[in-house]
């Protein structure tokens, strides 16, 4: 089978949202963790049960019970968990796992409250969070029926303060992507997740012509042109 340049295209979009969900692999200083499964903890009413691994050895499983909801009720955003889970799985001590009780399955369990109740208080996200969350904000699944006004055809990560989205439009047909900079950390050099409205401010301003101003002077081999929103955004 032959495929066309649009074809291929629709395809690289396709690649880079499934390699999203791989971009926030849990790295500690004890090395690389994945999820191994994710459960409603038993006899916990309002906890989800994260177990995480190696990916090599099911004997190196852990389990984290984490509130689904802060201390005053309101729901917890899963990107604030995912935060969280990460902070809990870097302090927790080979001792605290050798000593904590064990499910059904024999896996250690810990009790990430308190880590989860600090994270929310005190947000402390790894920049991968803040990548990950800026691409997906322009990565519709495949499945999606609805129109989708800009579309990832790519995502880079510049620097520790700034990544690159690299996106088209339904009408792009075989034209290669635009790039587009946004910023990853807050006025305080925070890491931040999530760059709000972007993705619904976005088409206007390609529409309108206002994003035109906003075009760098510089080559990337890997789009058309670039554009930044980082001191549009940060008020910079």
């Amino acid at each position: 089978m032959m495929w066309d340049e649009t074809g291929l295209s629709g395809l690289q979009a396709q690649f880079a949202h499934e390699l999203l969900g791989r971009v926030t692999a849990f790295a500690t200083g004890h090395g690389q963790w994945f999820v191994r499964g994710v459960v409603s903890a038993p006899d916990r009413r309002g906890f989800g049960r994260v177990v995480l691994w190696d990916g090599r050895l099911l004997s190196t499983s852990i389990a984290f019970d984490v509130p689904l909801t802060d201390e005053h009720g309101m729901a917890i955003p899963s990107g604030d968990l995912t935060g969280a889970l990460r902070s809990a799985l870097a302090g927790c001590s080979e001792h605290e796992a050798a000593g904590a009780p064990r499910d059904d399955f024999g896996i250690p369990v810990i009790d990430a409250s308190s880590a989860v109740h600090g994270f929310v208080d005190r947000s402390q996200f790894h920049l991968l969070d803040a990548l990950q969350a800026a691409a997906a904000a322009f990565s519709a699944p495949s499945e999606c029926d609805e129109a989708v006004e800009l579309r990832l055809r790519g995502f880079l990560l510049l620097d520790q303060a700034t990544c690159r989205v690299y996106l088209d439009t339904p009408a792009s047909q075989d034209a290669p992507p635009f790039g587009v900079d946004l910023p990853l950390r807050d006025e305080e050099g925070s890491v931040a997740v999530g760059v709000t409205g972007v993705h619904a401010v976005l088409p206007v301003l390609l529409e309108t012509g206002e994003l035109e101003r906003m075009r760098k002077d510089i080559h990337d081999p890997y789009c058309r042109a670039v554009y930044t929103l980082v001191n549009w955004l940060t008020g910079g």
